[in-house]
């Protein structure tokens, strides 16, 4: 466990000096140090500014009983966190993952020990937040736990699990995006031996670890993350399961769809818990995201560089406009329970994974979760899932992952350009009111036998919804209830709320393989697609917001015939590949 804890008061550790008994500061060459970060029982995060960039960096170093030199004896790599975590990290890409840039020697005290060098989190760990505050908001815990969930799910199925999800080990930036730390402790498959099950006491799972078999338990990364959501609810860890009180008991405004998912994930049966790419669906459709916080508990050098403050009474009138410029209402809509992921047989890919039961949510729990009427920020809606790659609700998907690819543009070699559809009378456009149909040639393929010409047309019209400001164009894309209809449907509620088009989005369809389905009115199509650049405008033509090109994503389309019309059922994404 190398949970950090904070500083006096849940700040940062604002002094760079070491005090009597406590760990000496390192040397690190190539890098000035600032101040110490948090610290652990193995380690001392500090800030650190590389000389030859001015880039600041995190720089991990181990405590004096830990220390792992480039010139002692060869430690096997699951003896080593540290190297350990270097070396998982390395070949890991996730953007809610805290990126490892290597390691460097140090120096002085700690004259050949190493030290990790990552990317610097400005917004401090949740643990300092929660010091600092008490307990969060319904909407800063769903955009807390919703990308997180989100990092597990990649870990697991990558076959690796984390072992120690905990406060001190989920971060933010300074713009409010939370990062998960710390994958010293991480298990991989085949790995009968592994890290000891030292997780942060409150966040371990109470339920006996199976020592010395290969598979993973990804399911004790599911408790750990519902612990975590308590935590940011209630301020501490829960108790367990026969000693604990229901947490609408102890949290009246919680959404009874959170409490559910919530205590789904802390079941006492493993198999009864959802995967944490469920967990990450129930939880975000359950409430409003909110914009978190971080201006109690950040060190006060990152305060002018937040963007996520709320606007009180007592602070400028430039950060209470701001957040106006990001209040978007969200439509009550009821959600089918039919349809959550949290009611179906699981399909994540992680090794050692168990059907989950309905039985811990309760029969109609996905039905009471209504998104309800808040505010959003425009970022936190992005990095929420309105980047507008192919995503639905269902398991399997990178529950929100934005669209954050290289810039440059996506290749659509070996077939011809996807033609934009034409504006017939957005918003913006002084033409007439823009009609329900699509273009004839949209309605003539849709209506066609080959369902691959048919998903190129449901493509364009879906674009053209995004880019022009014509959500009712969705009503021809998506079978109406599924869970591209209530993704599709969200996404369009937070635009039109804002008033912004996605001025220039389009998707490019690389490739499209027709799989073989035994019923007639239905075509299971395996696709690779990519989404270009685009532009965030408002009413007036205003370019609020430039996004770059999103990453290529392997996906699986179902198809099913509705009077005489193809529409998108489910889309099941696979992992998010990079392009390099």
């Amino acid at each position: 466990m190398d949970t950090l804890s904070p500083g006096p008061n849940g700040h940062d550790h604002a002094g760079s000096s070491s005090m009597p008994g406590e760990t000496p500061q390192p040397e690190i060459p190539g890098f000035v140090l600032v101040r110490e970060l948090g610290r652990g029982g193995h380690a001392t995060v500090w800030l650190a500014t590389r000389q030859r960039t001015g880039k600041n960096f995190a720089v991990k170093c181990p405590s004096s009983g830990g220390i792992e030199r480039m010139d002692g004896p060869d430690l096997p790599e699951t003896e080593s966190p540290m190297l350990r975590e270097v070396g998982l990290l390395s070949r890991l890409d996730h953007e809610h993952l805290v990126k490892v840039h290597g390691t460097v020697q140090l120096a002085g005290a700690f004259d050949g020990a190493l030290g990790l060098v990552m990317d610097y989190a400005g917004g401090g760990s949740l643990g300092q937040l929660v010091s600092s505050r008490g307990h969060l908001t319904v909407g800063e815990t769903v955009t807390i736990l919703t990308p997180i969930a989100q990092a597990l799910s990649y870990l697991h199925r990558q076959g690796l699990t984390h072992s120690d999800v905990a406060p001190g080990n989920v971060l933010f930036t300074a713009q409010g995006k939370p990062l998960l730390a710390d994958l010293g402790l991480s298990r991989m498959l085949g790995d009968a031996t592994g890290i000891p099950d030292a997780g942060t006491p409150g966040f371990s799972d109470p339920a006996p670890s199976a020592e010395g078999r290969p598979e993973l338990e990804p399911e004790r990364d599911t408790y750990a993350l519902a612990a975590l959501g308590w935590y940011c609810l209630t301020g501490s860890a829960p108790d367990v399961a026969d000693k604990r009180p229901p947490l609408t008991l102890l949290v009246p405004e919680v959404p009874a769809a959170l409490s559910a998912a919530l205590e789904a994930g802390l079941h006492p049966d493993r198999q009864q818990r959802p995967t944490a790419a469920e967990l990450a669906v129930a939880v975000y459709r359950s409430a409003a995201a909110m914009p978190v916080d971080l201006s109690n508990s950040v060190h006060e050098t990152v305060i002018p560089d937040l963007i996520t403050r709320r606007a009180t009474s007592n602070r400028e009138g430039a950060c209470r406009t701001m957040l106006r410029r990001m209040r978007i209402p969200l439509r009550r809509r009821q959600r089918n329970p039919a349809r959550s992921p949290l009611t179906r047989r699981s399909r994540d890919s992680a090794p050692g994974r168990r059907r989950f039961g309905p039985a811990a949510l309760g029969h109609g729990a996905m039905g009471r979760g209504l998104l309800g009427r808040g505010v959003l920020g425009l970022g936190v809606l992005v990095a929420l899932g309105t980047a507008i790659l192919w995503w639905t609700a269902e398991e399997g998907t990178e529950a929100g992952n934005p669209g954050q690819g290289p810039t440059s543009a996506p290749a659509s070699a070996g077939r011809p350009a996807e033609k934009p559809l034409p504006d017939h009378g957005s918003e913006n456009s002084d033409g007439p009111a823009a009609s329900a149909e699509p273009p004839p040639g949209i309605i003539e393929r849709i209506r066609g036998e080959d369902p691959v010409e048919a998903l190129r047309a449901l493509s364009e019209a879906r674009d053209a919804a995004f880019s022009t400001g014509r959500p009712d164009l969705l009503e021809h894309v998506n079978v109406e209830g599924s869970a591209a209809a209530a993704a599709d449907r969200k996404i369009a509620d937070g635009l039109e709320g804002a008033g912004l088009v996605l001025a220039g989005f389009s998707s490019t369809l690389l490739s499209i393989q027709a799989e073989n389905s035994p019923v007639p009115d239905r075509a299971s199509l395996a696709v690779t697609v990519e989404t270009s650049a685009y532009e965030e405008r408002d009413a007036a033509g205003k370019a609020m917001r430039s996004v770059p090109p999103g990453k290529r994503q392997e996906l699986k389309v179902v198809l099913v015939r509705v009077s005489g019309a193809w529409r998108i059922s489910e889309i099941l994404a696979s992992e998010i590949l990079d392009k390099h």
